[in-house]
């Protein structure tokens, strides 16, 4: 029988640390980090990876103080999620708005993957996600906004095409080509 190589699911963690107390400086500013990843060792390496950047911190004078898996609360309904993302190219750094349709934020950014790798040719390793949340669609995206209430900034609503069609309450899925079978030869 062969073998097979179970495929390991995305998952999302949250990254907590900071750079190492000193007596110059006792009480160091604490970064965290939401981040899409396989593993809980690699969303550590991630996490010293991007704070390097952004900051002039490596994990050699850092330290790490929590991290979390971020589990879906209801992974029974379906909802919309806008990723946000920059990447890599043979030609430079492009940004990127997508959106797609799971009952996960984690299934949602695994088919991000699957289409900037198919349609783009970007590796794993050369797509950041800057930000991935859900978008709301429907009465939560049509209903009135009131800045005093609702936050200065409005919520955002679907934006692309082929998510916007399955808003519909109407849609049909109908199968045109039925091929009656006897049952019996």
């Amino acid at each position: 029988l062969p073998s097979f190589k179970m495929v390991q699911q995305i998952r999302q963690f949250q990254v907590v640390g900071r750079k190492r107390p000193t007596d110059v400086d006792p009480t160091p500013k604490i970064f965290r980090m939401r981040l899409f990843t396989k593993s809980k060792v690699t969303a550590q390496s991630r996490f010293w990876y991007f704070l390097h950047q952004f900051a002039n911190m490596k994990a050699s004078t850092g330290e790490i103080l929590g991290v979390t898996e971020i589990r879906e609360a209801n992974p029974r309904v379906i909802k919309n999620f806008g990723i946000l993302i920059r990447y890599q190219s043979r030609s430079g750094t492009h940004n990127m708005y997508k959106e797609f349709r799971d009952v996960t934020l984690c299934g949602a950014v695994e088919q991000m993957y699957q289409d900037m790798a198919g349609r783009h040719r970007a590796r794993y390793s050369t797509i950041h996600i800057v930000d991935a949340k859900e978008v709301p669609s429907g009465l939560k995206a049509t209903a009135a906004y009131n800045p005093e209430t609702d936050g200065a900034v409005p919520p955002p609503a679907v934006q692309r095409l082929n998510i916007k069609q399955f808003l519909d309450s109407r849609i049909k899925f109908p199968l045109p080509h039925r091929i009656p079978r006897p049952s019996q030869k």
